[in-house]
């Protein structure tokens, strides 16, 4: 009977040692040979990271914080012409990215200022300028349908007794091609105004024909390369006396369009009757 019972507190005990020897593993017992643990004694591993799934990586990106809509001036405040431009800018960019009601109408405050400021300025200008001729541009070249035809008949008549005055001493040298439509219809021209104002027209030839206006020219060949005329019709202007001479110009011009660039180009300086 002694011996059933030590068998049985035997039995006992191995059973209690087994289950602690069960709820706590040694550290030399792995589950496999896969599986990390650093926990482990001797035991080094290199997990790969793992993964996100595109979810998470959607859930991982930064939220944009909305734009912040820039701070209006008090328009009553402005004092420069810089500020109302850019204040009125900055309204405008508002507007223009988020056309609610409001912003239109924030704009269109900026932009009846910017206007109301204009118009006061353009009617005190105009005031000045009433009140101080040397200031009224209008007197050197004039803008209303009366003074303008007025002020042409002037220059007209002025130009006319200066290409009187010029022809007695230069005369034009027209360059031509026989075959050159346009020099066959400005040829006319030149032969008037000739007529007019009696300023010899010497016709030159760069191919060796002639034009029923001007049937016998010069052989210009060589002068029309040693003086670098690739275009015709080609007009100069040339003094007698010297031999110095101008470009009037290339290409058809009017019989008026002649005589304006020979008193502008001769008479004239720059700006003075532009």
């Amino acid at each position: 009977m002694m011996l059933n019972k030590m068998k049985y507190l035997s039995l006992l005990i191995l059973a209690l040692i087994g289950t602690e020897v069960k709820a706590e593993k040694s550290v030399f017992d792995y589950d496999s040979i896969w599986k990390c643990d650093q926990a482990k004694r001797n035991w080094y591993c290199d997990d790969e990271e793992k993964k996100s799934t595109p979810a998470q990586r959607n859930e991982e990106k930064p939220v944009a914080s909305p734009q912040q809509v820039p701070q209006l001036k008090d328009l009553s405040k402005i004092r420069t012409a810089e500020e109302l431009r850019q204040e009125l800018k900055v309204r405008e960019d508002i507007a223009v990215m988020i056309p609610t009601e409001k912003n239109i109408k924030n704009y269109l405050d900026a932009w009846h200022m910017t206007m109301d400021k204009g118009t006061v300025f353009a009617d005190q200008w105009r005031r000045v300028v009433w009140k101080n001729p040397e200031y009224d541009y209008s007197l050197k070249s004039p803008v209303n349908n009366t003074a303008v035809r007025t002020n042409n008949q002037a220059k007209d008549q002025d130009r006319s007794n200066y290409m009187r005055e010029i022809a007695k001493e230069h005369g034009l040298i027209f360059f031509f091609r026989s075959d050159c439509p346009y020099c066959h219809q400005y040829a006319p021209t030149l032969k008037m105004l000739s007529e007019m104002y009696g300023i010899e027209v010497l016709g030159v030839s760069i191919d060796g024909g002639g034009l029923p206006e001007f049937p016998n020219p010069r052989d210009g060949r060589a002068v029309a390369h040693k003086w670098g005329i690739e275009k015709v019709p080609a007009t100069f202007i040339a003094s007698k006396k010297t031999g110095e001479r101008a470009p009037v110009g290339f290409g058809l011009m009017s019989l008026q369009e002649v005589i304006e660039r020979i008193w502008t180009l001769t008479n004239t300086q720059p700006g003075q009757d532009f």
